[in-house]
């Protein structure tokens, strides 16, 4: 397996656009949840965001991007559906943190309390710290929050 993580450029988001809409499929709400063209250009020019990519085609993305309070939102991390089970997005996400780590960040995301797989990945990946909101999206949508602080 050829498999090579850099940083996202501006080219890359017609096809992040649209490997978002094929990884999300089958989510449960896979309505609400891809977003548009113009934000993936931005992001990839503006956000934190890496790319792996299998014998020159995208097959995953992570996006983190910076917010107010002086911390990461990790919006989204995907890999293509043919691509999974193969530690990609455990690439991806060493990518992501050893920045956040170098930059002195902490980072944090959402995952549904449902997705007790998600929360033990993460928590491998240094997100511990959970804090539960009920109706985080919607009022049917609740969530964990979980943080990670950035290592020294």
């Amino acid at each position: 397996m050829n498999l090579h993580i850099r940083p996202s450029e501006p080219d890359d988001f017609l096809e992040i656009a649209a490997l978002d809409r094929i990884a999300w499929g089958s989510n449960s709400n896979s309505e609400f949840i891809p977003d548009g063209e113009h934000v993936w250009r931005i992001w990839c020019e503006s956000a934190l965001m890496f790319t792996a990519l299998l014998e020159e085609q995208i097959v995953g993305a992570i996006l983190a991007f910076p917010c107010l309070n002086d911390t990461f939102c990790i919006h989204k991390v995907f890999v293509h559906p043919d691509n999974r089970s193969q530690k990609i997005g455990a690439k991806l996400f060493e990518a992501l943190n050893k920045e956040l780590d170098k930059l002195q960040k902490e980072g944090w995301l959402t995952v549904s309390p449902d997705n007790e797989n998600a929360r033990k990945l993460y928590g491998k990946w240094g997100f511990t710290h959970e804090t539960f909101y009920k109706g985080y999206y919607r009022s049917y949508e609740d969530r964990y929050v979980l943080m990670r602080k950035a290592s020294k």
